[in-house]
Parts: C-alpha cells; sequence; structure tokens
C-alpha cells in the first residue's frame, strides 16, 4: 500500500475547512449554532408528537418548544434565583469564614514549629531560641498575607460568579433568537435535507444514511446515561443536604448537577474543598455527615457509571480527556459539551465505514499508484 498524497492533502484541507467552520459557526453564529443543536436532539419528539396526535411539523415543533420553554422558566424560578441566593450569602459570610480558616491555620502552623523546635532541640543544643522566633514570625507574615489575597481573590469571583448569572438573566433576548431559529430549523430542516439528498451520489446517501442510524443511537445511549446519572447525583445531593438540614440544599445540587456534566472532575469539586473547610474550621459534625453523604456518591457513581458510560460510546477515559482539553482550549467552556458530542460523532463514522473509505481514499495500491 502506498500513500495518495494528493488524496491526503485533500482530506486535511476538508477536515480543516470543516473545523474552522465549525469554530466561527460557534464563535459569531453561536445562537443559530445553539439552534441547530436544539432542533436535532428535539427532532425525534416532534416525529413522535405528529404520529401519536395527527399534527403538521410546525405544530409538534411549537408543542415541543413550549414544552421546553415551560420546563427552562420552571427551572430558572427555582434553582437560578436559589443559586443567586447562595452566592449572596457566601459573599456575606466568606470574609468570616476565611478570617476562622486561616487563624486555625496559624495555629497549626505554630504547633508545628513548636513541635519542631523541640524536636531539633533535643538533638542539637546549639539552636538559638531566637531561631523558632523568627521562622514564626516569617510564616505567620507568610499566612496573613495569602489570607488577605484569598480574601479578596474569593469575593472577586464570587461577584464574578453573580455577574454572569445577572448577565444571562439581562441577555435573555438571545432566548428569543435561538426559539425563533429552532422553530424554523425544526419545521423546514426536513425539507432542506430532502432537496440537499437529491443532489446527491447514491454513495454517499448511503454513508449519510448509515452514519445517522449510528449517530442518533449513540447520542441516544450517552444522553440517557449522562441524565440517570446526573439525575441520581443531583437527586442524592438534595435529599442528603436536606435530611443534615443544610442551607440552600437545593442551590448546592444544581451546583453539584453542573459539576457532575464534567468528566472525570464531577462532585469531588465541590465536596473535597468543602470537607477540607469544615474539618479545619472544627465543623466535625458536619463533616462526618458531608463525608457520608460524599462517600455514599462515589460508590454509587462507581457502580453504575462504568456500565451506562462506557457501554453508550466505547471510547478509553484517556481519549475523552484528550478530546475534552482540545475542546476545552478552542470553545471555552462549551468545549465541555461539544468534546462528548464530537466523541460520539467520531463514532459513529468508525461504525458506518466512513473512516474505513477515508482510509481507502488515501491509501492505494502500490502498483495503481502511478496512475493516480
Amino acid at each position: 500500500m502506498a500513500v495518495n498524497y494528493l488524496n491526503l492533502f485533500k482530506l486535511i484541507a476538508w477536515l480543516i475547512t470543516i473545523t474552522l467552520l465549525v469554530y466561527y459557526v460557534f464563535e459569531f453564529l453561536f445562537p443559530f449554532a445553539v439552534s441547530l443543536i436544539i432542533a436535532l436532539m428535539i427532532n425525534p419528539v416532534v416525529q413522535v408528537i405528529q404520529k401519536k396526535f395527527h399534527l403538521n411539523r410546525k405544530l409538534s415543533v411549537l408543542t415541543v418548544l413550549f414544552l421546553i420553554l415551560l420546563c427552562f422558566i420552571t427551572f430558572i424560578s427555582f434553582s437560578l434565583v436559589e443559586l443567586i441566593h447562595l452566592l449572596q450569602y457566601l459573599i456575606r459570610i466568606m470574609p468570616d469564614s476565611i478570617d476562622e480558616l486561616f487563624i486555625k491555620l496559624e495555629q497549626i502552623s505554630a504547633q508545628t514549629i513548636e513541635r519542631s523546635y523541640q524536636l531539633i532541640s533535643s538533638y542539637f543544643n546549639s539552636v538559638q531560641p531566637q531561631s523558632q522566633q523568627f521562622l514564626k514570625e516569617i510564616i505567620t507574615e507568610a499566612v496573613r498575607t495569602l489570607k488577605e489575597y484569598s480574601q479578596q481573590l474569593l469575593i472577586v469571583l464570587l461577584n464574578n460568579v453573580m455577574s454572569s448569572i445577572t448577565n444571562v438573566l439581562k441577555g435573555s433576548y438571545y432566548l428569543l433568537f435561538i426559539f425563533i431559529s429552532t422553530f424554523f430549523i425544526s419545521a423546514d430542516g426536513p425539507k432542506w435535507l430532502k432537496t440537499v439528498k437529491k443532489s446527491m451520489p447514491q454513495a454517499i446517501k448511503e454513508k449519510m444514511s448509515s452514519m445517522k442510524i449510528n449517530f442518533i443511537a449513540l447520542v441516544k445511549k450517552y444522553a440517557i446515561a449522562q441524565l440517570i446519572i446526573v439525575f441520581i447525583t443531583g437527586s442524592m445531593v438534595l435529599i442528603g443536604l436536606t435530611f443534615f438540614d443544610v442551607r440552600h440544599a437545593l442551590a448546592i445540587a444544581c451546583i453539584a448537577i453542573i459539576l457532575d456534566l464534567i468528566p472525570f472532575i464531577g462532585v469531588s469539586a465541590l465536596f473535597v474543598p468543602w470537607l477540607l473547610y469544615l474539618f479545619i474550621t472544627s465543623s466535625y459534625l458536619l463533616t462526618i455527615e458531608i463525608s457520608i453523604l460524599y462517600i455514599i456518591l462515589i460508590i454509587t457513581r462507581n457502580i453504575i457509571e462504568p456500565k451506562l458510560i462506557g457501554s453508550s460510546i466505547g471510547i478509553h477515559p484517556l481519549m475523552l480527556i484528550i478530546v475534552l482539553f482540545v475542546f476545552v482550549n478552542f470553545f471555552g467552556l462549551l468545549g465541555f459539551l461539544l468534546g462528548p458530542i464530537a466523541v460520539v460523532s467520531f463514532r459513529a463514522l468508525t461504525q458506518s465505514g466512513v473512516t474505513q473509505s477515508a482510509l481507502d481514499y488515501i491509501l492505494t495500491q502500490s502498483n495503481n499508484s502511478e496512475k493516480l
């Protein structure tokens, strides 16, 4: 087998063009790109409503969009407002909490220095007492500086998060563009596809049909798996925090759900810093309660996640991490959504034989390479 460099160049050029097109579409036409994704996601539901209730396409799309809008408004009314209240509460208590945390750290560091000095003194009689006092002063000053910096950093971070949420609410006119665009794409999309298919060769039609079947099957498996895991995680966090009488349980559960959508980070990004803070500030009862909840979450996820996610897309975790890293660098936080979509698309291309066709397009028999 020999490499046909002309075909390889053409294929690379097409891949670069498609990548840049996707990037600039999300960069400058973000609402319409979101509309396209939503239209693809709701298409099976629209088809079911069409067949079940004998409605036309446009009325079916309007019905589905109305239900989505109703769910979205309900979610905003309960969870996002609660999240803003949580952030306001954190901004109010954060300075005192940081003071308490660093007082504990100063006490721990002072005790550690004292014990270290006593240990060293037992072996070396020549150690001067002034050295212990000097070391204490250095560490105390470092802890004080770190405390002031941490206070400013956390308050700025929380204010930025609140501002971002407020800007999202203020920029709700984006929803109007997304809503209208989704309606037209979903309502007229099948007509556009039929027009495009008429101009396609039969071989490409067959590949497209096979890829569509595989892609839809993989997306369904992955989406259902993620929804099950997220629902279980959110429910367990909400029930657990409510049982332990923790304030703003609903907002914390929403944060846990959002973090749980990030592969290989998940709820640990919420619970580990929280547990460290509770332990250092001597909130031992709440530390034990949150630890029990966290352990139950980890055990539950370790049981259900490999069975659901692993079987849904069949991609090695390392490959998924690499894809997520690349997409996050290109698209920011949106990369966490687009990364799995790209992985699922690649699997669909592989299963439908498109990748093998591309390989055959690049590689040719050595005795025919001159002719090509």
